[in-house]
């Protein structure tokens, strides 16, 4: 019997053993899993986490995250807030030109040209000056920073802001912003997870812009400045909201023709040719707009040539036909394009001198058929355009721009800026290929033509786009020697084909006749433009309800198309 207890007892011990053993175990986890899924309550300094030190100053545009690099897309001087030009211009609003040659910004609205030097606490709108309270334009290294109590006055946005560190959250007239209030107080997490440090104690109905959900957790953007996780269960009352406009909305106005503009380019290479236009009008029954090419870009400084005639404009309006002056800068190859456009004083200078001549010579408006625009010249390009459109309203006159078919090489002409501020918008439809190009083909085929005004009005309104169109025809000669090409006046046709006793059949596909044969192992090429490809061409203008068109250049043409011209402009 003893020894049943003895072993009994042992038993109960054992029991007892493996008993705490489990319970400690048991305790053991639920520590180690309350400690690995407690949600953390360690913080993240913002300044570490924005990588932002001193004045620098965060930026948050219509709830993005504007990159921090070495050169801080915002900062503070004296109490204001600046944001950095290129952010400015790339986040905000196109319209800020800075000239780094001349120290210079400059923004237009719809009706005035706003000038701000660099270092000044004051700027001029149109002749009128304004001071403020800061400095409106101030560097750091390379860097160009604008005042934001400045951009307020002519961007239309709304802003909060927060110190330690400076962080600047800018949203856009128009923005739909999605936001939340917190449901509890909650950390805001710099990645979605407890364990996740935190960058901000949100508080209860505190409203925040839900910026991205990853299920469980949401990213939001707090009103001053910080972004970063919540969990979604956290987030009530989600909807959208249409950032206000603070601004008047502004109007553009433009000086149109009552008719279909028909305008005809009249190239000009000396003065004695001026002496011509009465002959040149009887030909072109119909026109009502002749657009000499006149002036020209004659040096880095804005200086033009000028080869216009008083009498030429007399006789143009005795015949009730407008002159619409044209500018180029193919005259010139010395001139640097870029030069006089991005520096203030030599594009003011180009501004002035066409008006003066507008002035001097009568004329109606100008045409701008400036090539081969560089990127780099882009600011300089549409300010231009700008400036130009302000001073020809304020003197009556039609400002016309040439532009390329709209292709990705071309998008930095700006073609929406240029119709808020140009009247009239002309699309060149022709050149589809050219001596540049990797194959042969037609100068304007029927879809190249039509898909030109298709994109072109994607940016311009349809009546402010003029569709240019060819009078010449385009002639390829492929052999061992390689392949050229050559342009050929439409009038000029028919010896082409008579010399080489060539016939041209009807081409479906291009909407063009079009010839080929081969002599001396050579093989000639060629598509025709005649008055049955300018009735197609013509009919895109009329079923897009263009505002008329335009034809490169006076002398190539057959008398026959006027009367399809004059058929298509009713």
């Amino acid at each position: 019997m003893r020894g049943n207890r003895k072993t009994t007892k042992q038993r109960d011990h054992r029991f007892l053993f493996v008993l705490g053993l489990l319970l400690l175990l048991i305790v053991l986890t639920v520590i180690f899993w309350a400690i690995r899924y407690a949600p953390s309550s360690e913080k993240l300094d913002l300044s570490t986490f924005y990588k932002v030190k001193g004045n620098q100053a965060v930026l948050f545009v219509n709830d993005k995250l504007v990159e921090q690099n070495e050169i801080a897309p915002a900062m503070v001087k004296d109490g204001e807030y600046y944001i950095r030009v290129k952010n400015l211009k790339e986040r905000i609003d196109r319209g800020y030109v800075y000239d780094s040659t001349e120290n210079v910004l400059r923004y237009t609205t719809e009706d005035s040209v706003v000038n701000v030097d660099l270092g000044d606490d004051s700027y001029t709108v149109g002749r009128n000056q304004e001071k403020m309270k800061h400095s409106i334009l101030i560097s750091d290294g390379d860097a160009v920073y604008v005042s934001l109590e400045f951009i307020k006055k002519f961007s239309d946005i709304q802003t909060s802001s927060a110190k330690k560190p400076y962080r600047l959250v800018v949203y856009k007239a128009g923005y739909k912003r999605s936001t939340a209030k917190l449901s509890k107080d909650t950390a805001i997490r710099r990645f979605g997870g407890p364990k996740s440090k935190v960058l901000k104690e949100g508080r209860k109905d505190e409203v925040v812009d839900v910026v991205e959900s990853y299920g469980s957790w949401t990213k939001v953007l707090s009103k001053d400045g910080v972004i970063g996780c919540v969990k979604t269960s956290t987030l009530d009352n989600e909807k959208k909201i249409k950032v206000k406009a603070l601004l008047p909305k502004r109007k553009y106005s433009h000086i149109k023709m009552k008719d279909k503009v028909n305008l005809l380019w009249h190239q000009v290479t000396n003065r004695v040719a001026n002496a011509g236009v009465s002959n040149v009008l009887a030909k072109a029954r119909g026109v009502n707009v002749i657009s000499p090419t006149w002036f020209a870009l004659s040096d880095n400084r804005g200086g033009i040539s000028d080869l216009a005639s008083l009498d030429y404009v007399r006789t143009c309006h005795n015949e009730g036909v407008q002159v619409w002056g044209l500018v180029s800068n193919l005259t010139h190859a010395e001139v640097d394009t870029a030069t006089v456009l991005n520096v203030t004083s030599s594009r003011d200078n180009l501004v002035n001198n066409l008006i003066g001549k507008a002035i001097a010579y009568n004329l109606d408006g100008i045409n701008v058929d400036l090539e081969a625009i560089p990127t780099k010249a882009e600011d300089g390009y549409i300010q231009f355009i700008r400036e130009l459109s302000i001073k020809c309203e304020n003197n009556d006159l039609v400002l016309s721009v040439d532009n390329y078919s709209p292709t990705a090489s071309s998008a930095h002409y700006n073609r929406d800026i240029q119709a808020d501020y140009a009247d009239y918008c002309i699309v060149m439809a022709y050149d589809e290929h050219y001596a540049g190009s990797q194959e042969a083909g037609s100068n304007a085929s029927i879809s190249f033509v039509t898909e030109a005004v298709d994109n072109t009005l994607k940016e311009v309104p349809a009546n402010q786009v003029i569709l240019g169109m060819p009078f010449y025809s385009r002639l390829w000669k492929t052999g061992t020697a390689g392949m050229k090409t050559e342009t050929v006046p439409m009038v000029n046709n028919h010896k082409v084909l008579e010399d080489h006793k060539a016939e041209a059949k009807w081409d479906e596909t291009v909407g063009q006749d079009y010839a080929e044969f081969t002599e001396d192992d050579v093989l000639w090429q060629f598509w025709l433009e005649d008055t049955k490809s300018l009735a197609l061409k013509l009919g895109v203008m009329r079923d897009k309800n263009l505002a008329g068109g335009a034809f490169w250049k006076e002398g190539q043409e057959t008398q026959s198309v006027w009367d399809v011209i004059e058929t298509y402009m009713k």
